[in-house]
């Protein structure tokens, strides 16, 4: 085994500022950690690459800092650089994942692995932007790149990122992601290092900056925007190793199975219970020693070091049970496991078809081939599922979790099994196969698994939305003929989850997932057909007991670190039933200052409100208000960046304002209007 991950065993040299040229003739900013020779040591060391655009010179300081000095005195440099356009790079981001951006870190690579104190080999890691970074470089092949570490991360923008779900365009994430990341985008380079004339720099970054939020809602449906900055589906392009991590409760879990499939490259996939977050801090537990398990990783493939006593399991994961359902649990139930491979070599399929019941939207599970023929028919509701999660991926406070499901499953027909006699246990990804028909051109249905609890506590275990205009294309959607009855399947989320004894599945449909996706517009009764001719079913991926796997985890938990809030605004999560206006609004808000060890000091705020109705579904709303303080050592500045979107039928109106002051001086105001329109969306 590799030397254990608490042993440093370097000084470590710190270079701030380090210019790496591109191919454009730009010189981007990088900080770098670098493992100090030994005595008479002409040893090279290995290079690990991280490039994000949240400034490596204020909001990510402490964390680079924290995270370069561990890897440096364990024998691998730190390279964290700045995209172009962001931070103390030159340039302009003109938006995320670029083809000039992927270029940058190609070459980024390739400059590291020339330097005299590289052995020529790099790795690149990320959570979240730098994970989607390291996939997208190593799709290019640099030759120097030996191994990827994307932890929650996608390798599809359109099917898997915070813009759109299952064809729906996204709301909560949208709006905390996009107006948030306007405001970073409007950070100053550190003068320090752009020399005399960082504001003339800075002021013409401003002025040519787009908001990145105007082109995501112009691009409603599938196509060769997307595929930019996507893996899929040129999967065999990668040839680094991969070790990629996801989580249960993280937007990006489903990627990590498409990734584990369809590459071909040495792989290696660690799925947890967590949000998005890495793994010894995400919440719930149990959490793992992460930097162990990077430095096995980049030791093997970086080092070539395997003493070939013990090699990890390719596909290991958190075996989740039934936990009662809290927005921000500490730990959830359930158990560790692994396996040669996904999809595990002993998947079954089991099908449970919809059946009526004695009361109606009230339904079974069973599974009997001979169910009589019936239908469900339900409005359609615009504020329906605020019980569930905040977002798609939740994270820390307020972006919580599903509560208990059973007011919002009154909204909707519901199809429960009997409880079971022994345990069940899934893994992959479970679907809802419905034979829906709508009185409207334009509807959506989102369905949710639960298990529900012999008190009748109902708890999430996955969720699936489709817009159904997309029932055979995200690239070519097509209205809905009313009236028309059309066989759709709904694939849900990743899950590895165990049914207990005694409990009962639960498969309920609703017409829509507010706040985590935009309501689709048109009032509408929608049918679910079940049994005869048209066999509605919930199709499950099952695979044998624990005690029948070939290979044993080889995890090491370890205790989160106790989260320090004291200089945090306290975070809000309410929702305000308007029951005159017919109204649900979701408001939401966070903030908190990082201080940095010379003094310097960031404060970051947010707050939205999201607006649903149920009077007319067409009109929805949010609003979002970010704001930025940096004080610097010779400055200050305030960047606010106000931003909404307001539907009608025919049109999402986007609203969008920049303020920036320096020194309490304005220094640069921009607003951007636009009436974008709404493609079956």
């Amino acid at each position: 085994m590799p030397r254990a991950a608490s042993e440093p065993v370097h000084d470590v040299e710190t270079l701030l500022d380090v210019r790496i040229p591109v191919r454009d003739g730009l010189e981007l900013s990088a900080n770098l950690w670098l493992p100090v020779q030994r005595a008479a040591s002409t040893a090279k060391f290995p290079s690990v690459l991280e490039m994000i655009p949240y400034g490596k010179d204020n909001w990510r300081r402490n964390s680079d800092v924290v995270r370069g000095e561990w890897l440096a005195a364990r024998g691998f440099a730190l390279c964290r650089l700045d995209v172009r356009g962001t931070g103390s790079s030159p340039g302009i981001a003109l938006d995320e994942y670029t083809a000039a951006e992927t270029n940058d870190g190609y070459d980024a690579v390739e400059w590291l692995a020339a330097q005299p104190w590289c052995n020529g080999n790099v790795a690149m890691w990320g959570i979240s932007y730098g994970g989607f970074t390291s996939i997208q470089v190593a799709k290019l092949r640099p030759p120097h790149l030996r191994a990827i570490v994307p932890v929650m991360a996608t390798d599809d923008r359109y099917v898997d990122d915070v813009h759109y779900r299952g064809g729906c365009m996204t709301v909560s994430e949208k709006s905390q992601y996009a107006v948030s990341q306007m405001a970073m985008n409007a950070m100053p380079p550190d003068p320090a290092f752009r020399g005399d004339r960082w504001k003339d720099e800075w002021r013409s970054r401003l002025e040519r900056t787009p908001p990145w939020l105007l082109e995501w809602v112009r691009q409603q449906h599938d196509g060769a925007y997307w595929r930019q900055g996507s893996l899929a589906p040129q999967y065999d392009e990668i040839e680094a190793a991969i070790f990629q991590v996801g989580g249960w409760l993280d937007s990006y879990v489903d990627p990590v199975f498409r990734i584990h499939e369809r590459c071909a490259a040495p792989r290696r996939t660690l799925v947890g219970p967590w949000v998005h977050d890495l793994p010894d801090s995400a919440y719930p537990g149990p959490n793992v020693d992460w930097g162990l398990e990077l430095l096995r990783f980049l030791e093997r493939h970086l080092n070539g070091i395997d003493d070939g006593e013990e090699t990890e399991p390719p596909f290991t994961w958190f075996e989740r049970e039934f936990t009662a359902p809290h927005p921000f649990p500490g730990r959830l139930a359930g158990r560790w496991r692994a396996a040669p491979t996904w999809p595990h070599p002993d998947t079954t399929t089991t099908v449970l078809r919809l059946a009526g019941g004695d009361i109606p939207l009230v339904g079974r599970l069973v599974a009997s081939a001979g169910v009589a023929g019936g239908a469900d028919t339900f409005p359609h509701r615009a504020t329906s599922g605020t019980r569930g999660p905040l977002s798609w991926g939740a994270g820390s406070a307020p972006n919580g979790l599903a509560r208990d499901l059973r007011p919002d499953e009154s909204l909707g027909p519901t199809y429960t099994s009997e409880p079971l006699d022994s345990p069940l246990e899934i893994l992959g990804f479970p679907a809802a196969v419905l034979h829906v028909e709508a009185s409207a051109t334009i509807a959506t249905l989102a369905v949710r698994l639960a298990d529900v609890a012999p008190d009748g506590t109902s708890a999430l275990v996955s969720t699936g939305i489709l817009n159904l205009t997309h029932r055979e294309s995200h690239a070519d959607p097509a209205p809905l003929a009313p009236g028309a009855t059309y066989e759709v399947t709904i694939p849900l989320r990743a899950a590895g989850y165990r049914f207990l004894p005694g409990h009962r599945m639960r498969l309920s449909v609703l017409s829509g997932l507010w706040p985590i996706v935009w309501p689709s517009p048109l009032q509408c009764d929608l049918t679910i057909h079940r049994g005869g001719a048209t066999p509605s079913r919930l199709e499950l991926p099952v695979i044998p007991p624990a005690a029948e796997d070939a290979l044993a985890p080889t995890v090491v938990e370890v205790e989160a670190p106790a989260q320090d809030s004291a200089d945090d605004d306290p975070p809000t999560w309410r929702i305000v039933d308007d029951v005159i206006a017919g109204t649900v609004a979701v408001e939401v808000s966070e903030g908190g200052s990082t201080r940095l060890a010379d003094g310097r000091e960031l404060y970051s705020g947010e707050a939205l409100t999201m607006t649903a109705s149920d009077a007319d579904p067409a009109v929805a709303r949010l609003d979002t208000r970010v704001i930025y303080r940096w004080r610097e050592q010779t400055f200050e500045t305030e960047i606010v960046a106000v931003g909404s979107i307001v539907s009608d039928a025919r049109t999402f109106n986007v609203d969008l304002d920049l303020d920036v002051s320096l020194d309490g001086e304005p220094f640069f105001h921009r607003q951007w209007e636009e009436r974008i329109q709404r493609r079956l969306v």
